[in-house]
């Protein structure tokens, strides 16, 4: 597929947004642009910024279709994202629009900037005191990412480290050893990443949203008792005020 004038939309990171116009030749950035704010102010200022520089006209205001980024990452983020995206669908402008997982991609951006990476893993944040993490054997990621939890890091992770930007800490050793991966520097640099390796992406039709990153019963459920005095532990706080 083509895709001259698709428009990246990339809100996985907890700290920044990506939004990027792909040139006439389906290989080159017409603008791209990365905004350092939350994804709810930023995904609509770096739209219009990149819609809207460089001279482009009303006519090309109009994406030819949508690139994807369902995650994993900030889950607020990349359903802000979905949710734009489907406005759009909504209005009537029926394009297609093309997902991607985040860590497949740096992966791949990595082997394409360092074609001496053969083995290492990608890490980025997930939950609290989790991780999410592909690793790649051979020049081959991994089929699907997993999540790890921060305590089980430096037992599980051996090889060579790639860190995605986060908010939380890694083990200061795995930090040390890390080397620091900034998404937005390598796609910028690689525009041509998507039609050179095309498996990447994938239809997902009118409905983007975001992976699921792990089964919904392994979360911890919200508890009454966290809630309560500590006088005791037995009344709750509304209680204990209205007697």
């Amino acid at each position: 597929m083509n895709l001259r004038n698709f428009l990246l939309i990339d809100t996985a990171s907890p700290n920044s947004v990506i939004v990027g116009l792909i040139g006439e030749d389906g290989k080159s950035w017409r603008t791209f642009s990365e905004e350092n704010t939350a994804a709810l102010e930023g995904i609509f200022t770096a739209t219009e910024k990149v819609l809207r520089t460089r001279g482009n006209t009303e006519k090309n205001d109009v994406p030819a279709g949508f690139i994807f980024c369902a995650g994993p990452g900030s889950i607020l983020g990349i359903r802000i994202a979905a949710m734009a995206i489907r406005g759009w669908l909504a209005l009537g402008k029926r394009v297609p629009v093309l997902a991607y997982q985040s860590l497949n991609l740096h992966a791949t951006l990595i082997m394409r900037a360092f074609p001496q990476e053969k083995n290492f893993a990608v890490l980025a944040e997930s939950r609290m005191n989790c991780w999410n993490t592909l690793a790649v054997h051979d020049g081959v990621p991994e089929k699907n990412f997993r999540e790890i939890k921060t305590a089980e890091l430096a037992q599980t992770l051996t090889q060579k480290i790639f860190l995605l930007p986060a908010r939380r800490n890694v083990p200061a050793s795995l930090n040390a050893a890390a080397t620091h991966f900034t998404p937005a520097d390598f796609l910028r640099s690689d525009p041509a990443v998507f039609s050179a390796v095309p498996k990447l992406l994938s239809d997902c039709g009118n409905a983007p949203d975001a992976v699921n990153t792990a089964a919904a019963d392994s979360y911890a459920k919200w508890s009454p008792a966290r809630h309560r005095l500590e006088n005791g532990g037995n009344a709750p706080a509304r209680e204990k005020q209205t007697q």
